[in-house]
């Protein structure tokens, strides 16, 4: 403010030129270092806001110190450029000079600087944080609990036991589900019974797997629908929630519905089916024969042409 303020009244006042020079000099010093402060602090604050909500975690108090350091090197560097050029040095040999060297050093560290930027943007933007359990690579990737987020890699333990350590940049490459913030989960039951099933047991089933879910506690019924004529059974797809965001109580419940389930099948009259396969015998007419024939019978006699023969 002071230099703004000699700056003022050298231009509003007549003013010796030695002196105007020196001024005009130390006000373009004080406006280049004033401007980076002001940069850096709101670069910093914006930092320090999202990270707000987690200043005990120690892993945050690393990057938030790698990200200082960057943005102190980026910002008086812009700074000095800004300032020799206004004090008239010619700096196109000097930015030049910094872009090459900036060039060949991102490429013999590039592999570094990716994991680096990846672990920031793991650690500010939090797409999963110390203690989730993720899964990554999709359906048949790894699943297990971060334990470490590092500036280079993410530690996981897997579910089986030993640990997995992944590059940061690799890590966000790839598909992330994470568990952590399951609100309720979701259940899926493929039930067959078999083709013999009466068919008003058969409009009767879905009703009593509702019934059977909503007597669960925590479990919401959705859907049951009968899917599809299988191969060796009729198919039936029961679909309910669980509200209750641990395994285990998805286990449990699970587990109560398919007990009653069964339970509820038996007093029906309702049985399960198993793969089976059923073999007939035919002539070339395409009648079936009964390769089991009644005494006195000939097992070359189609059924039907039995059947006549036993009512008359």
């Amino acid at each position: 403010m002071a230099m703004a303020a000699a700056q003022i009244v050298s231009n509003l006042f007549a003013t010796p030129e030695r002196w105007t020079a020196l001024i005009s000099f130390l006000f373009t010093v004080a406006a280049a270092v004033q401007g980076a402060f002001w940069v850096r602090e709101f670069l910093l604050s914006m930092v320090e806001r999202k990270a707000a909500s987690r200043a005990d975690d120690a892993n945050l108090a690393s990057a938030m110190g790698v990200v200082t350091v960057i943005i102190n090197v980026v910002v008086w560097a812009f700074a000095g450029i800004i300032l020799l050029d206004n004090l008239g040095v010619n700096v196109t040999a000097l930015v030049a000079g910094l872009g090459i060297g900036g060039i060949a050093i991102g490429l013999a560290a590039q592999g570094i600087f990716s994991d680096l930027f990846a672990a920031l943007s793991i650690l500010l933007d939090q797409p999963f944080r110390r203690g989730d359990t993720i899964q990554v690579g999709g359906p048949q990737g790894v699943v297990g609990t971060v334990e470490h987020i590092g500036m280079k890699t993410t530690r996981l333990r897997a579910v089986s036991g030993e640990a997995v350590v992944m590059s940061n940049a690799n890590l966000l490459n790839q598909q992330i589900n994470n568990f952590a913030d399951f609100s309720h989960r979701r259940v899926v039951l493929l039930i067959e019974v078999i083709y013999q099933t009466d068919p008003k047991l058969l409009e009767q089933i879905p009703a009593e797997l509702e019934r059977m879910v909503n007597a669960i506690p925590d479990c919401r019924f959705d859907r049951a629908h009968l899917i599809q004529f299988a191969t060796s059974a009729l198919d039936y797809e029961l679909v309910f929630m669980v509200e209750r965001p641990d395994l285990k109580s998805m286990f449990d419940a699970r587990q109560a519905v398919m007990i009653a389930m069964v339970r509820r099948f038996a007093e029906l009259g309702i049985a399960f089916a198993f793969p089976s396969q059923t073999s007939y015998l035919a002539g070339p007419d395409g009648h079936i024969f009964d390769p089991h024939p009644p005494m006195g019978g000939s097992a070359k006699q189609p059924i039907r042409a039995r059947k006549a023969a036993a009512t008359d």
